[in-house]
């Protein structure tokens, strides 16, 4: 009885030994096991990533014709810029608008230089970028068209000069004295006293008519006398006007017998003057201390 049960007990000890033996296994390298390929120690060295040497000299060769058409472009711009600014000196155009279209030429050169050094980098992009562009450049010139109207014809009227700032015009039903021209709008003053804000836009579509271009101006007055007395003649007109300082001497005062009804001579006279206002009512006095026994009115 004894003999079975030291057996079975030492068949649990080494039960015990072999289950203790597989829970803590000794580590053993097989000798056939290779390591990862993804792994670091089996990753070879590279030096980067290589580089073409047919790109590295298509980009040099670009960049070259790059910056040769950018130092074109400011020799250019320089020389388009002082170009223009004579030609309008030449011309008489007052200074701001010599100093701005000589910038805006400028700049012109300028867009364009850069249009060709985004053309030389770009190359087959360059075509959806232009028309880009173009698209929009046509959204804003078609939202401003009446500011960038305006805009360019006041720089047509600055140039050009069909009227100055103090002469009289009349236009749209307006006749006042240019006080101001900008760019945008031009700015009367009418005889009384109202100030008239004019689109410069107005002058490229509409008839302008300025009354003060020329030195001299025609004033026109109607004397009316009475036919039972002693004809008048034109030269004693003429006589009493040349009392009047203000009425040119040349060319000479004319005058029109236009009608004779009632008892009444009615005469046209006309005369040319520098200062219409002053002219016209010295004409009035003198002719009315010629002729006491007429009419003199405008």
């Amino acid at each position: 009885m004894e003999g079975p049960r030291w057996q079975s007990n030492g068949e649990q000890q080494c039960r015990r030994g072999g289950q203790l033996a597989s829970e803590n296994p000794e580590p053993r390298q097989d000798p056939q096991r290779t390591p990862r390929q993804g792994s670091a120690a089996s990753r070879p060295y590279s030096p980067g990533v290589p580089i073409d040497p047919a790109v590295v000299f298509e980009y040099g060769t670009r960049t070259f014709w790059a910056l040769l058409v950018v130092v074109v472009t400011l020799l250019l711009a320089r020389v388009v810029r002082r170009t223009t600014m004579r030609a309008l000196t030449r011309g008489r155009a007052q200074a701001n608008v010599t100093i701005l279209l000589g910038n805006l030429a400028q700049v012109g050169v300028f867009v364009f230089g850069l249009l060709l050094v985004l053309a030389i980098y770009t190359r087959d992009a360059f075509g959806w970028i232009l028309g880009s562009f173009s698209v929009v450049g046509i959204v804003l010139g078609l939202s401003l068209q009446d500011i960038l109207k305006n805009f360019l014809a006041g720089i047509w009227v600055l140039v050009e000069r069909p009227f100055r700032i103090g002469d009289t015009i009349e236009v749209t039903g307006y006749t006042g004295v240019v006080e101001e021209i900008t760019f945008r709008t031009t700015l009367l003053r009418t005889p009384d006293a109202q100030q008239v804000i004019v689109p410069n836009g107005t002058f490229m579509t509409g008839s302008i008519v300025n009354l003060t271009r020329f030195p001299t101006r025609r004033a026109s007055l109607w004397l009316v006398v009475d036919d039972a007395n002693k004809p008048i003649a034109a030269d004693d007109i003429r006589t009493a006007l040349r009392e009047a300082p203000q009425v040119a001497k040349e060319p000479p005062p004319s005058v029109e017998l236009r009608s004779v009804s009632g008892g009444k001579a009615r005469y046209m006279v006309s005369f040319w003057t520098a200062e219409r206002e002053a002219a016209v009512s010295a004409a009035v006095a003198a002719l009315r201390a010629r002729f006491p026994q007429g009419e003199v009115h405008g």
